[in-house]
């Protein structure tokens, strides 16, 4: 037994036949040959073995696992790229034309241009409807000067006899009285927006006249005659509207009347009628005189509720 055995014997280093529990057995290894070069030049021992130990096997087992892992976790990085791109981007696949035919872009342009007429049609439809409406809602004799308006310096010079009205009313001890109303002719030209029913000045019989100063002098262009619809009065008639009239104009007060035109109220159109004169380059006028000469059949009165002169002020 050699030297130190018995320690190692009584520390269970060897079996009862003297034979050691751990062996030391070399196993032995497949010898493979490689050749290494140096700088593109064979060494000058030639090839030279080289054995490989179990540890220089896992470490190239380990590598080429890690190689595999790498090109498994780069091919889905790679299809994920791939989605990304946008569809619109310059990429062009190289079956799809880079250029379009000359044909199809003369279709395509055909096609836009009647898009666009298409559109402008309707807008142009669209806008004059609500030109229609606008008129419809504003009337034209709102939209133009009025040189016969009380609130500017207008007045009235002189004007037929009016008609007496009368009206009932209670007093404070209950009994009806008769009261005559006293409208004057001013009425005509205050240019109220609304003409309220029973708010206007009656003449009597079926024709009679307002002379009127204007605010100005004024080249006379249109006039514009006011009574309330058919639909404002109560009795659904207005048979003592003015039906045929006439229009005169002045400079001075001395001179003698221009007849500037004779004109027709339609009692079944607007409440507010505007006519153009026919010739209107007549000079220019301070002083206008409205002549009735019919109504629409009340035989005892006529009512006016407005008139009003439309023009250019004189330079």
């Amino acid at each position: 037994m050699p030297q130190g055995s018995l320690r190692l014997a009584a520390n269970g280093y060897y079996h009862d036949d003297g034979q050691p529990v751990i062996s030391y057995k070399e196993n032995t290894y497949r010898v493979f040959r490689r050749q290494r070069q140096t700088n593109g030049l064979r060494s000058e021992g030639g090839t030279k073995d080289v054995f490989e130990t179990p540890s220089d096997q896992r470490s190239s087992s380990l590598s080429t696992r890690k190689t595999l892992v790498f090109f498994l976790l780069l091919i889905p990085l790679c299809f994920g790229l791939l989605q990304w791109i946008p569809p619109q981007s310059n990429i062009s696949s190289p079956s799809v034309p880079l250029e379009l035919s000359d044909s199809t872009i003369a279709v395509d342009m055909k096609t836009r241009y009647e898009e666009l007429m298409k559109q402008l049609k309707e807008q142009q439809e669209e806008l004059l409807w609500l030109k229609k409406k606008i008129n419809h809602l504003l009337p034209k004799a709102d939209m133009l000067s009025n040189f016969a308006l009380e609130s500017l310096g207008a007045c009235v010079l002189k004007s037929s006899e009016p008609f007496p009205t009368e009206t009932e009313r209670l007093t404070s001890f209950g009994r009806r009285v008769r009261q005559r109303l006293a409208v004057t002719p001013s009425v005509v030209i205050q240019g109220q927006p609304h003409l309220i029913p029973g708010h206007c000045w009656a003449f009597a019989g079926q024709q009679g006249h307002v002379s009127i100063a204007l605010s100005h002098q004024a080249a006379i262009s249109h006039v514009t005659l006011g009574h309330i619809s058919k639909a404002s009065s109560s009795t659904g008639s207005i048979s003592s509207a003015p039906k045929e009239f006439s229009v005169y104009g002045r400079k001075n007060l001395d001179d003698e009347n221009i007849h500037l035109g004779t004109f027709l109220y339609d009692e079944d159109g607007d409440s507010l009628q505007t006519f153009k004169l026919l010739d209107h380059k007549k000079g220019v006028f301070s002083y206008v005189t409205l002549q009735v000469h019919s109504n629409w059949g009340m035989p005892e009165y006529t009512c006016l509720y407005s008139f009003r002169v439309h023009g250019k002020l004189a330079d």
